[in-house]
């Protein structure tokens, strides 16, 4: 049963997830608000490309912060999904469940927060009807716990996407979202009507206001590194591949495409930031005698990356422009909440592989596994086993899910998938193929890729056989590039702490963004057991 269902069944919250310790048991210096900035596909390698043009918020992180060098993701399906749900709960999929954005579910693929008992609660006309929340999710946030210890805590948690909102907060908690018709909205499971100061705040602040707006380079172009429309770049409909990008798309474009140009650049970050700034004032987070969460999830990085490649201008503006937006919420904190009274947590759900075609074209090793290759490969090789028959119901990036049938008998005769991996591995760019069952027993293997396809393993949930992609290889989508793998451009993202208490300076100590609520939590006193992600104590001065 997932822990939110669970949670309703029984008297056993606080038990389970401890208590804060008493007011008189904190240090006058504890901290008031605790602040998760989740910055989506920002790889670690972006701080050092950019830290001499910064100038703001990611500027007073990297250098009066706590940064951890050597942080990384140990397991194999590095999405926004798992990722947040890592970040939020201090553990890794196999433990917390969220093994994908979306998986196979016996005839359908469906989102990570789908959930058909709930409805949505609009802020904006004409959204989903089908609601959101975190019944997937097998264990608690630490802003659940949160809530459980000090229930006059206010949580709130915002981001572009549903997934990356609702895995920072759990299962209560002011949390909104933009829907897949890009409204904002929130569900029945957070609230039976619209929270009055996010309702507020997105009447004041109509997005089409800006539809006019044009997207420019911050800086002079001298500034950015690489050329502008580079190779195999796929921009959204209304754009081209070079700046400027108007947010209302070229002549013609809809009206409603505005959304998504919207979606795909910084205006959205900005937008967010703003709002969360906004609720900071409005509902006295950090203000009051209890400790707050806010989570934000600046998502614009992510469809950008997608769409331009890390190494395009676009990329590199939108990580310019973030840092004033940070900087304008840290200023807004040092102004209402004060400057040692609130404590940043920053890191990143996952990375991005460079634009295959680009490193093919410049003579490097890459390329691209299209989708229907794998399906066919492996149907392939169960006929000669089965029968004939579409034997693969699904493949979901690195996991191949069976039909039904098919599924029954390689679960009863396991070696029936021997020479379905073999025939994998002779894909062109899959580097390993391996069978999901009994991975689940693997997540301390010795041997790395083993380890990793094991710690992103549910078997309930995950495909039942894995494919491990050769370096620069990406599976299938409509993108220019993705992410979603074991290799470091997917795996290596910041961890970052600020604020109050925290000794600045580069550490490296080995550590995975699941060390990030663990770390926040232990100093306030929250005690969050049972995690995979370990508190670094030794980045807060004693006193």
């Amino acid at each position: 049963m997932p822990f939110v269902r669970r949670l309703a069944a029984g008297g056993i919250l606080l038990v389970l997830l401890g208590a804060l310790p008493p007011p008189a048991a904190q240090t006058a210096a504890a901290p008031r608000l605790l602040l998760f900035l989740v910055v989506d596909q920002m790889r670690f390698d972006y701080i050092e490309q950019m830290r001499s043009r910064w100038t703001h918020g990611l500027k007073r992180l990297v250098t009066e912060g706590a940064v951890f060098e050597r942080s990384r993701y140990p397991y194999l399906q590095t999405v926004t999904c798992a990722g947040h749900a890592t970040i939020g709960t201090g553990t890794f999929p196999a433990r917390h469940g969220i093994v994908l954005n979306a998986w196979w579910r016996g005839t359908r693929n469906a989102p990570c927060t789908e959930d058909t008992g709930v409805k949505a609660v609009p802020y904006e006309p004409d959204t989903e009807v089908v609601g959101h929340s975190a019944v997937q999710l097998l264990v608690p946030t630490m802003a659940d716990r949160l809530r459980a210890a000090s229930p006059e805590s206010r949580v709130v948690s915002l981001s572009i996407k549903p997934r990356s909102a609702i895995m920072m907060a759990g299962s209560g908690g002011v949390v909104a979202w933009t829907d897949d018709r890009n409204r904002w909205a929130t569900s029945t499971a957070y609230a039976a009507a619209p929270d009055p100061d996010v309702q507020a705040f997105v009447a004041a602040h109509p997005r089409l206001a800006v539809r006019g707006e044009v997207w420019e380079r911050l800086l002079d172009v001298s500034s950015y590194t690489g050329t502008d429309a580079g190779l195999a770049e796929k921009p959204p409909n209304g754009w081209t591949t070079q700046f400027p990008h108007p947010l209302a798309g070229a002549a013609g474009t809809s009206e409603e495409q505005f959304y998504t140009l919207w979606e795909n650049s910084p205006y959205s970050d900005a937008y967010l930031g703003a709002m969360a700034a906004d609720l900071v004032a409005r509902k006295k987070l950090g203000q009051r005698s209890s400790v707050d969460f806010l989570g934000v999830s600046f998502s614009a990085l992510d469809y950008i990356g997608h769409k331009f490649g890390p190494e395009s201008h676009e990329v590199q503006d939108a990580l310019l422009r973030l840092d004033r937006t940070i900087g304008d919420l840290l200023e807004t904190l040092d102004r209402l909440v004060g400057p040692d009274r609130y404590l940043v947590g920053l890191s990143a759900d996952h990375g991005v592989a460079p634009i295959p075609e680009a490193r093919v074209a410049s003579g490097r090793e890459g390329g691209r596994v299209p989708t229907q290759q794998l399906m066919q490969a492996a149907n392939a090789a169960l006929v000669e086993s089965l029968g004939p028959g579409q034997h693969v119901a699904r493949v979901e990036y690195t996991q191949i899910y069976l039909a039904p049938e098919a599924r029954q008998r390689v679960l009863a005769n396991p070696a029936l998938l021997e020479p379905v991996t073999r025939a994998l591995e002779h894909v062109p760019g899959i580097a390993r193929a391996m069978p999901g069952a009994g991975l689940e027993g693997q997540q301390t293997s010795p041997a790395p890729l083993v380890r990793a396809a094991a710690l992103s393993h549910v078997p309930d949930r995950s495909g039942q056989i894995v494919v491990i992609p050769s370096p620069y290889y990406v599976i299938g989508g409509s993108d220019a590039t993705t992410h979603g793998t074991h290799h470091a451009y997917d795996q290596h993202v910041p961890l970052i702490f600020f604020g109050a208490g925290v000794k600045p300076g580069r550490y490296q100590t080995p550590s995975t963004p699941a060390d990030l609520a663990p770390t926040l939590a232990a100093r306030i006193g929250l005690e969050m057991p049972g995690t995979d992600g370990v508190a670094h104590t030794a980045v807060f001065d004693r006193r």
